[in-house]
């Protein structure tokens, strides 16, 4: 995944700031200043959980269409043909959603289909203006996010 690793360290030094940017504060203002620190917290760790969850997308496109790729050459043509018509068509490949190229890599029933499902909605949420009430860990998130890509690749 294209600079996953720099994903927290980058987090972790933007997240000081905001916090020591409300240290100025004054008696006047504290209360709004105090609120809209927290507001850019939240968004701020959302923003990164964001950029991670596109991350898990970049990766989850390149493994489908490998395996797309892999089934093309390794089945019977009655297997393949499907295969076939993905791979040499690649605007329906991009059509496909991302869940499920998911369950092209992994069984739908799963931990990892189920975990990456809520991440998916986590984005979708996001993308679309709800920030998440609860600031995510982003630490731990990367962590699951590489343990995620880690049975992904193991399954392939």
């Amino acid at each position: 995944m294209k600079y996953f690793e720099d994903v927290v360290p980058a987090f972790e030094i933007t997240n000081i700031y905001i916090p020591h940017w409300s240290l100025t504060l004054d008696d006047s203002d504290a209360p709004e200043r105090i609120q809209e620190r927290d507001r850019l917290i939240a968004v701020n760790a959302n923003a990164y959980l964001l950029l991670m969850i596109g991350q898990l997308e970049v990766e989850i496109n390149r493994l489908a269409a490998d395996l797309i790729k892999q089934m093309k050459e390794q089945a019977e043509w009655k297997d393949r043909r499907v295969w076939d018509d993905l791979e040499h068509r690649p605007e329906k490949i991009r059509q496909i959603g991302i869940m499920r190229k998911v369950a092209l890599l992994t069984d739908k029933s799963g931990a990892v289909y189920k975990r990456i499902k809520a991440l998916y909605e986590t984005r979708n949420d996001i993308a679309h203006g709800d920030l998440l009430t609860e600031i995510p860990d982003v630490a731990e998130t990367a962590k699951d996010i590489e343990r995620i890509v880690a049975e992904l690749n193991e399954a392939s």
